[in-house]
């Protein structure tokens, strides 16, 4: 992986470090509280985060992080704002992560991340993956889900990935203006795929190919 993307805003790209988890779970578990872009209904708990660090924290599917610069916060109040189930404010202290509180102190304030999951278990499969990328609701709007997937994408030969699949609920508009302006095309609609806080939600698949040949930079 490369290391840290430095560019002209107020954030920096770079590869994710323990130090981040508790921060990446918590954008994780307050999106399953309270919205309906995560299909899941039970927040991660400390052994899940754990085994999401197991597959993301380093080799093929390490994910990447976008972070505030020194003293640039994310916009908005420090603290976050609940859903009405008001479980979200302690989404990350629910995961119980135990990461010691030096290495806390030392956490930068991650403003987002992205990375990529096994597509399937089926050998075949072995050259696709999904993409996952997530921004804080208070950093939106500052171009950092697009340079999170573009620095996601750009890393796809070295990973030995050919084909990228992302599934988002077909509500999420700006999740899928961002995935065309990245290069993703769209693959098809599963309707009824998906139920939480009682609705019914249905699926959009977008597919991105990954370039090949001397117009990928390789050659």
């Amino acid at each position: 992986m490369k290391k840290t993307q430095r560019n002209r805003d107020d954030f920096e790209i770079r590869p994710v470090a323990y130090p981040d988890l508790e921060q990446v779970i918590d954008l994780v578990n307050r999106e399953i509280l309270g919205g309906v872009n995560i299909f899941r209904l039970v927040p991660l708990d400390g052994a899940a985060a754990e085994r999401w660090w197991g597959l993301h924290g380093a080799g093929r599917y390490q994910a990447i992080v976008a972070v505030a610069r020194s003293g640039v916060e994310p916009d908005g109040p420090a603290a976050t704002p609940s859903p009405p189930d008001n479980r979200a404010a302690t989404a990350g202290a629910s995961a119980g992560l135990g990461v010691p509180s030096a290495e806390i102190d030392r956490a930068e304030t991650v403003l987002g991340w992205a990375t990529f999951v096994p597509h399937s278990q089926y050998e075949g499969y072995h050259r696709t993956a999904d993409l996952s990328v997530w921004v804080d609701s208070r950093s939106r709007g500052r171009g950092i889900g697009k340079r999170l997937v573009r620095e996601l994408l750009a890393s796809c030969a070295e990973r030995n990935l050919r084909t990228i699949v992302s599934r988002i609920e077909s509500n999420n508009l700006a999740s899928i203006r961002l995935h065309e302006s990245c290069g993703f095309i769209h693959a098809g609609l599963l309707r009824d795929v998906g139920e939480k806080f009682d609705r019914s939600l249905h699926v959009v698949f977008m597919q991105y190919y990954v370039p090949t040949g001397p117009s990928a930079g390789g050659g």
